[in-house]
């Protein structure tokens, strides 16, 4: 038998790792359990589990599991490490031997910013096999990265595990309508909620956008049509159907019959890489988008405007110092890069 209790029975799984790394990061052992599809009380319960065949408490038993004892942030420092590795041996399946770089995205940026950028990839850095994957939902591009499916993600991306990670630019989010209408709109959101309304995409974080900057002019949006990603919403929008809010990326060689309304306070947010590790593959592509040159053809093209920050990394998984009872975050010991 074995001397490595991880390798007998009836001892410590990797499910229980996984449980115990996702309510540390989500910082809710609520929030973990939906995750998992599970309730709270059988999460608990292997949690339960994994501190007894430990020997050890992972949380301070008077918190309710919201903060960690000394050994609970030892431990997740390598149960981190466990989940990850298990996560990238996983995904082996999908790209083992293949010699593909597969790229993550939403449907705009795979339209209009990645093919120059490919071309380029292909012309100068000898990369010959790459795979475009697009994501109308932000929240499934990360769960992918996360699950170890792509090399990288590329878009509007906030936060992640992923330990590489670059700004590169910055995008606007435009509302825009059919030329014959711009003179119907002055820009104000009272005014224009009487429009019919297009929505992007069933799970699209376009929408969640759109209903918080109407909810702070106090006004909510009715939508009159669902379209299932941004290029058929300005389809409709060219034909007169109602009005968008998409990416100003999106208009790029786009039909003349289509208007921006300009709005009183201009959406911004900033356009990201984010890779789970620093492999050959990744580097190139860094190499690539960041290129001076090539960087201001995009930025003359209107696809971005440019932001130049440093390239960052995190090699460690950042512990927290406290998890909020009520707060799906959590505080960290130094700030997070």
């Amino acid at each position: 038998m074995s001397d490595y209790p991880l390798l007998t029975s009836n001892t410590i799984t990797l499910r229980q790792f996984d449980y115990f790394v996702n309510t540390v990061q989500l910082g809710s052992l609520s929030a973990a359990a939906r995750r998992f599809g599970i309730t709270p009380s059988a999460m608990s319960q292997q949690i339960d589990s994994l501190e007894s065949s430990l020997g050890r408490k992972l949380f301070d038993p008077r918190s309710r599991r919201s903060r960690l004892t000394k050994f609970g942030r030892e431990f997740f420092t390598q149960a981190s490490d466990v989940v990850d590795s298990v996560r990238q041996a996983m995904a082996m399946g999908q790209t083992f031997g293949d010699g593909v770089m597969t790229v993550g995205t939403t449907p705009t940026i795979a339209q209009k910013l990645l093919p120059p950028l490919i071309y380029r990839m292909r012309l100068e850095r000898n990369i010959d096999n790459i795979e475009v994957r697009s994501f109308t939902d932000i929240r499934e591009l990360h769960s992918t990265l996360d699950e170890g499916a792509l090399d990288l993600a590329v878009g509007p991306l906030e936060r992640s595990t992923a330990k590489v990670f670059h700004c590169f630019g910055e995008e606007e989010l435009v509302v825009v309508c059919h030329h014959s209408h711009r003179n119907s709109f002055d820009g104000s959101w009272k005014q224009l909620i009487e429009a019919p309304w297009i929505r992007c995409g069933a799970n699209s974080d376009l929408t969640d956008i759109l209903s918080r900057e109407a909810g702070r002019a106090g006004v909510h949006i009715r939508f009159a049509v669902r379209a299932p990603d941004v290029s058929t919403a300005l389809s409709l929008v060219e034909h007169g159907v109602g009005v968008a809010l998409v990416p100003r990326m999106a208009l790029h060689g786009s039909s003349r019959l289509v208007s921006i309304v300009r709005l009183p306070r201009p959406i911004r947010r900033e356009l990201t890489v984010h890779a789970r590790d620093k492999s050959p593959y990744v580097e190139k592509f860094l190499d690539a988008i960041t290129d001076t040159e090539l960087v201001r053809k995009f930025g003359a093209a209107g696809l971005f405007d440019i932001r130049r920050p440093k390239l960052e990394s995190a090699s460690r998984p950042q512990v927290p110092a406290q998890i909020g009872a009520r707060d799906a975050t959590f505080i960290p010991e130094a700030k997070a890069q």
